[in-house]
């Protein structure tokens, strides 16, 4: 409670991406809408996903160690609710394909991110996942 008024909880983001200037944009452009969380050590993040659930994820999509479908899998097992998005700088088509039908995947987003971008792809990625009918520009 702030000033006698209670705050409006704000969903929470899980970030996962093993570049720390990715990371560090991506929080900026999202913490006014969302409670973020942000991990470096996609193996971290694993561990916290056992524990804990997110409104949204976003991944990167390799990484050392655990890659992002691996995360992605292990949470639209636990959190199926979880609204999931995959980031890559890659265009690698057949594991995109792959990380649409074993992980559940709502929205795909390629690097270089503009913050615009991003937002549009969670909330495209949320309408989705709720099975809203899509609004198209």
């Amino acid at each position: 409670m702030r000033n006698g008024h209670r705050e409006r909880t704000r969903p929470r983001l899980l970030l996962v991406d093993d570049e720390p200037d990715i990371l560090d944009f991506l929080e900026r452009a999202l913490r006014r809408r969302y409670q973020v969380t942000r991990f470096s050590d996609p193996a971290a993040a694993l561990a916290a996903v056992k524990v804990s659930a997110f409104d949204v994820l976003i991944t990167d999509q390799k990484m050392p160690g655990v890659s992002g479908l691996e995360l992605l899998e292990v949470v639209a097992s636990l959190h199926p609710d979880t609204v999931r998005v995959l980031i890559s700088g890659f265009t690698d088509v057949p594991e995109i394909a792959q990380a649409v039908a074993r992980c559940h995947i709502h929205n795909f987003v390629l690097k270089p991110i503009d913050s615009e971008q991003l937002v549009e792809a969670i909330d495209t990625a949320t309408r989705r996942a709720a099975g809203a009918p899509q609004v198209t520009k």
